[in-house]
Formats: structure tokens, sequence, C-alpha cells
């Protein structure tokens, strides 16, 4: 009997399910190769009964399995094992390279799934604590040594308030150890009949059974206050880093703004956490767009919208230009027109240059008779005009030399 059971009708066939046999084995992971070289991943693993360990297991060595996809195992964690061609294959028919694939998910959880070798003279798991204490969680160290004797690695740190992700029906989940996920899910309204153990999750109050969403999450929310192992859902709202692409969905965004008094109130956006459309959503503590070749474009159907609560900045050494159809400064109802610059100051130039000329012709009339008071006035004009000069040299200087309007 083979390793995959059953009765053997053919010889045929029992020759290759026990060359199969011989092939796929199981194996705990003693060390990891951490070089630059193209061997890095490959693993150095002793080979496991399917029941156990036996003393002086063969070790061996093994490559990742997938060039493109590699999920690295830790130390002590098992793997799945099989045979197959070498590099040099073509030189030596006969020879064999070991491949592996994802560790086993023995205690189911996400962050490590260690099982030390019971042959070998070290503490287990966790000290004076059960496989199924671990199982449900309890870290993998003694409250009592703060120096563990068994490691995941060289510099890999466990941490127990790693929880996987709850899966509905049809999802596509890829989770790392650190709590990063990439959910490939969709609208799941429960039946009215469905056990009121499941949780609801916070994209699926409207649209239809089967519309996609899309979320990758870097590092779940930090303060999750359940049972070791318990199942979560991705929070938006808490999640340290999180991209969202929905269809049909209204996501719960919570905003730190939502101060749109610039639009008139039937042009006004919906709030972020009451639109339901195809949308894509970043959220984080901080975002960077940047570019170092080309252009950074924003391109919107309706309005780009820029809220902050404490201010908009805009800092270039180059020209800042704005075209628009029509500005407002101030207000969404601001009336008031701005005046041209150079056109102003041309402007007053001749008026001041009017008024100049007027001022000369009064500054020089004839003081007779003196009852007419015409020395007063003559003497006024000459200082008036005199000052005239002054002001007209200054308007130049009244120009702004960076702002430009049309």
């Amino acid at each position: 009997m083979g390793i995959f059971g059953g009765n053997n009708q053919s010889n045929g066939n029992g020759d290759i399910l026990n060359k199969l046999s011989s092939q796929f084995l199981f194996a705990r992971v003693l060390e990891i190769d951490q070089s630059t070289t193209l061997s890095n991943g490959s693993i150095r693993a002793e080979i496991m009964n399917v029941k156990a360990t036996t003393k002086g297991a063969k070790i061996i060595s093994a490559k990742p399995f997938f060039p493109n996809i590699k999920s690295y195992p830790l130390t002590n964690e098992v793997v799945f094992v099989i045979s197959g061609p070498s590099s040099k294959y073509y030189e030596n028919s006969g020879g064999v390279t070991y491949y592996y694939f994802t560790a086993f998910n023995l205690w189911g959880n996400v962050n490590t799934n260690p099982t030390p070798n019971p042959y070998v003279n070290v503490s287990p798991p966790s000290t004076n604590k059960s496989l199924d204490q671990i199982e449900a969680g309890s870290p993998n160290q003694s409250a009592v040594d703060p120096a563990p004797v068994f490691k995941p690695g060289f510099y890999f740190t466990e941490k127990a308030n790693i929880f996987p992700l709850y899966p509905f029906e049809g999802d596509v989940i890829i989770e790392g150890r650190f709590g990063n996920s990439i959910r490939f899910g969709s609208t799941d309204i429960l039946p009215t009949s469905a056990n009121p153990n499941f949780p609801l999750n916070p994209w699926s109050s409207v649209g239809n059974n089967g519309d996609p969403i899309t979320i990758l999450r870097n590092g779940q929310n930090p303060n999750i206050n359940t049972p070791a192992q318990s199942l979560t859902l991705e929070d938006i709202n808490r999640d340290q880093a999180s991209i969202w692409m929905g269809s049909t969905q209204k996501i719960p965004l919570n905003a730190s703004s939502t101060f749109y008094d610039s639009y008139q109130d039937s042009q006004k956006p919906t709030i972020p956490n009451q639109y339901a459309g195809k949308q894509i959503i970043l959220n984080s503590g901080r975002l960077v767009f940047n570019t170092t070749e080309d252009h950074l474009m924003f391109s919107s159907k309706k309005s780009i919208n820029l809220n902050a609560v404490q201010s908009v900045n805009i800092d270039v050494t180059g020209p800042f230009v704005v075209q628009a159809g029509e500005i407002f400064l101030g207000s969404k109802d601001a009336n008031e027109s701005v005046l041209l610059g150079d056109s102003t100051v041309e402007l007053l130039k001749n008026i001041f240059t009017d008024i100049g000329t007027l001022l000369s012709v009064i500054s020089q009339q004839v003081t007779r008779p003196t009852e007419t008071g015409l020395g007063a006035l003559a003497t006024i004009a000459s200082a008036v005009q005199e000052n005239l000069s002054g002001y007209i040299a200054q308007l130049e200087d009244v120009k702004s030399e960076f702002v430009k309007v049309e």
C-alpha cells in the first residue's frame, strides 16, 4: 500500500505509487540559508516519520519549490518536501534535488507553527505548557525564564497578537506572519436564517452577494482584545495601513476631515463613509506620492477636493499656475473682483499725471487781487504737485514679482 492508501490492482500503478511515496517527505526545519546567493531560501531539515520523529533522522537540504512565490518557514516548523530534478539533471538523469512547500498549519497560528524534535535535549515549545495550550495561542516562552530555550530563528520574534482573518464563502486570502494580508472577497449579505454567530463584515451593508472587493492590509489593529487565535476582520479605521478596492460596497472610513463648505450645497461630495460604488481608498498614518522622472497627475470627472484639519500648503521652486474659468478666493460666494496690477498701475499713472498738470497750472496763477485767496491755493498746489512725482515712482513697487493674473 502506498501513502495514498487503497489496494494496488495493477502492478504498474503500484510501482508508480511506491515511487511517489519515496518522493513525498515531511521534514522539520533546522536552519534557513540567509545568504545572498541563488541558494537563498534553502533549508536544512530532518526527515520526519508521518507520526513522529525518529532518532538520528536523515538531514537533507531543500530549495523553495516555486521560483517566483516563496513562503519561508521558521526553525522547527514542518514542511512538505518533494524530490525532483536537479539543475544538473542533463548530466546525471538520476540526480535529484529536494524542494519544499510552505510550512504545515499545525497550530492554526498565522505567526508561527513550530514542533520541536522530542528526541533533542531541549525544552518543549513553551516551558510547563501543553501543546493544547500552545495551539490556543499561549506564547511559546516561559514567564519565569526570560531566555527561552526554543527559538524559531536567529531574530524572528513571536507575536501572540496576530490573528487570522475570518473567511467568507468563496474568499481567497493570503496572509503573512505579521498582520499583513490580501483578501480577494465579495459582498456577503447573510440570509436571515444564517447562524447568528457568523460575523457581519463592515463592507456588506449594501450591494449584492458576489460583488467583488479586494483589501490589502499591512499591520492589523494593534488593540484587538479577543482570545488568542480568534478570527478577526480588516478594520479600515484601526489597521495600520490599508488599500480597499470596492465595486458597490459602502466602506466605513472615518475621514479625518469632511469640511466641504467650499462647495455649493448641490455639489458637495458624499461623505466617504456614506458613498457606495466603485472606489479605491488608501488609509494610513501618512501618505506620500512621489515621482522621480515624470509628472504626478490627478484627474477627476467632478472635482478634486483637498481637505485638511490644519492647513493646505503648496511649496514649489518653479511656477505655480492656476488656469480656471473662475477663481473664488476666501469663499464660494466671493463677488469682489481682483484688480489687474499692471493695468491698475498704468491707469493710476495717467490719473496722477493729469492731476499734476492741473496742479501745475493752479500753482502758476497770478495772486492778484489778494482778496481772491489764490496765493494760498497756488502754494498748496505746488506742494501736492511735488508729492505726485514721488507717488508715481512708488507705483511700480506695489506690483508683485511672483503673482500674475490674466
